[in-house]
Parts: C-alpha cells; structure tokens; sequence
C-alpha cells in the first residue's frame, strides 16, 4: 500500500552566489506556514555535498541559530507538510534525501534532494517503471516514488553517450511522463535546483529574483519579507533549471490549465 499525503504543502527554493541561501528559505517557509504545519525541513548545497534538517512542528520550532550554521551553500530548497492522512512522523517529512550515485560521480557521491506539493492519484505509471529498474517500492509516498524514479535514471548514466551521465534536467524528463497527477516539484543536486508543474498547472509555484540569484515559491507571498521581486510563474507541464548558467526553460508536455478553486479559497494567502 502507498502512504497517502496531504496535497497541499509549501514548497520554497533559492539559488544564489553570495545568498545566505538557509535563512531565506526559513523566512520563505515561515510565510508558507499556513501550507502545512505538521514538519518542515530545508536541505541545502554548498557545490560539493547537501546538507539537510528536518523535524516535526512548526517552522520556528524546528529550526534553531545552530540549525541554519549547519546549513551552508548557494542552493536550498525547503518544505511545510500538510496531511489529511497517512500519520504524522518523521518519516514523512520532506526534502527527501537519495543517492543517485553512479560510477561516473566525481568522488563516487551524488544526492539527490526533492520537495512535492501536490498529489498522484495513480502511482501504476512510476510503480511500473521502478520496477523496470529493480527497485522495491513497498510503502513509499508518491513524492518519494518520484524521487526514486529521477535517482534511478541518474545512477544509470547516458545510454547514448559513454563516459557521461545523464543530467537532472534529462532524467527529470525522462521520469516526467510517468508522473500522472497533480504536482508542484523543487528538486536539487550539489550545482543546480530544478523546478516543475504538471501540464494542468494544479499546484502553484512562483519564480522571484533577488540580488541576482532566482527563488521558487508556492505564493508570491513569501517574496515581500525577504525583497524579492516576482517575475512570474513556472508554466504548466514547463520545467526550470538554474545552475551556474543561469536560468533555462523546458516545456515537457503541451499546457493544458485547470483551476483548483480549493487552492485558492482555503489554502493561498490573500496577499498571494
């Protein structure tokens, strides 16, 4: 059986040289305490490892001065779980964290961070090419079946090209026909963070710049406390990538926008 989780949970990102990437992503996550108050966690990278920390409660609960000290780099992402079911534990508490190590890894280690606001409501698609891919999924959530599935085509490297490995970005795309649902999704390595919505566009997700560095929001009402200016929206079935090349734009499948007025009556700020 599949756990199931709340579909409406915060999720908030950064990218930025020179960024104290953590503590706006506290600050970020503390605007978005209304998405979910059962846990939260921010993961974060300094260009060689993550870093990460979660914990049950709300956002000032969990995170402490000695908390965000351990927490360095230019990249963080970080997300507030809401859940209608599945039970209240650790264990369900996001960024999840894999290893998507292959033998082409600098040093042989890759992480693989990924932060879901949304809901699978068939999970047939990704269980059936996990299988594929010899990896048990008993038990696992729809966002760690994604995560699993991304991790999985990374540690494989390139089929067409030898010596390299597949990218991000590429193993995103490839996994993101088998993600049938609703989703709003932030997933990081070491150098880059990654952010994309299914084709109907059902969960939010806002793009800001600040000081030249870009930030990834569910509502544009985290941009405001930390001066951020909004410059627009991840597009429906759009993927956005942000390394040190800046920001480049995909289109994975043809737009087709749905409103969820749930989402906007009960669950968005109205400064949003």
């Amino acid at each position: 059986m599949l756990e199931d989780f709340g579909e409406k949970c915060g999720v908030f990102g950064v990218y930025g040289q020179g960024l104290d990437v953590a503590r706006l992503t506290f600050f970020g996550l503390y605007a978005l305490q209304h998405r979910g108050q059962e846990s939260s966690g921010i993961a974060t990278s300094d260009g060689s490892q993550l870093y990460s920390h979660v914990g049950m409660g709300l956002v000032s609960q969990v995170f402490a001065e000695e908390t965000m000290d351990k927490l360095p780099g230019h990249i963080a992402m970080g997300h507030n779980r809401y859940s209608t079911a599945g039970g209240s534990r650790i264990e369900h508490a996001q960024p999840i964290i894999l290893d998507a190590s292959t033998l082409l890894s600098p040093g042989g280690s890759e992480k693989l961070a990924l932060a879901h606001n949304g809901n699978l409501p068939s999970s047939t698609a990704l269980i059936e090419f996990l299988k594929t891919k010899d990896i048990t999924v008993d038990g696992a959530s729809d966002s760690r079946l994604m995560a699993e599935a991304i991790a999985a085509v990374m540690r494989e490297g390139s089929s067409t090209e030898l010596g390299t490995s597949k990218t991000l970005a590429q193993a995103i795309a490839e996994v993101y026909p088998y993600m049938t649902g609703a989703f709003s999704l932030l997933v990081m390595t070491k150098d880059e963070l990654v952010a994309l919505r299914d084709h109907c566009g059902m969960r939010p997700l806002s793009i800001g710049k600040l000081n030249g560095g870009y930030i990834f929001s569910s509502e544009t009402c985290a941009f405001s406390p930390i001066g951020a200016e909004h410059i627009g929206d991840v597009e429906p079935g759009e993927m956005v990538v942000v390394n040190a090349a800046g920001m480049q734009r995909q289109q994975l499948a043809t737009p087709d926008p749905k409103l969820d007025i749930f989402e906007f009556v009960y669950f968005s700020r109205p400064d949003s």
